[in-house]
């Protein structure tokens, strides 16, 4: 059996991707292994929230006083802290484990391959949603992200 060095884990705040991270964490104390945490900010919502930020031209009806307008860096700050948070929350004391924290943006799919092949991941550990309206799609997703891992480890 191959040993496992390195676990990568997306992360998207949820309780599925806490319990996928606890789970990691569980294997990555007992192989000795390294664990990522991987964030990914989809390019799309980028582009929405970058849209939603433009200024307008005076006098547009479009133009609201009361949306705050903040720099994409800032946004990534944020990202990049809230992924601190979680992973200090979910884990919850002190942990033998190295754990990595990455922020990239994209598609998440595409990300989560990449990832894995530029860090040479072992294994990637992921929980599906529950909640997920439309299950089969949920598990769509999922084969998505494991086919994209599976054709750059070939």
């Amino acid at each position: 059996m191959r040993k496992v060095g390195k676990i990568l884990v997306p992360i998207d705040f949820s309780e599925e991707s806490a319990r996928a991270l606890r789970y990691a964490l569980t294997l990555a104390t007992e192989t000795k292994a390294e664990l990522i945490a991987l964030h990914v900010v989809e390019a799309r919502s980028l582009r929405n929230y970058f849209m939603s930020s433009l200024a307008g031209l005076e006098d547009s009806p479009c133009m609201s006083d009361h949306s705050p307008i903040i720099s994409i860096d800032a946004l990534l700050r944020e990202k990049t802290f809230d992924l601190s948070n979680f992973i200090g929350k979910t884990v919850q004391g002190t942990s033998p484990v190295k754990i990595t924290k990455k922020l990239r943006i994209g598609s998440l799919v595409e990300e989560v391959a990449t990832t894995a092949q530029e860090e040479n991941v072992d294994l990637v550990v992921l929980e599906l949603r529950k909640r997920f309206p439309f299950p089969d799609l949920a598990a769509l997703r999922l084969l998505k992200i494991v086919r994209g891992s599976l054709a750059l480890y070939c």
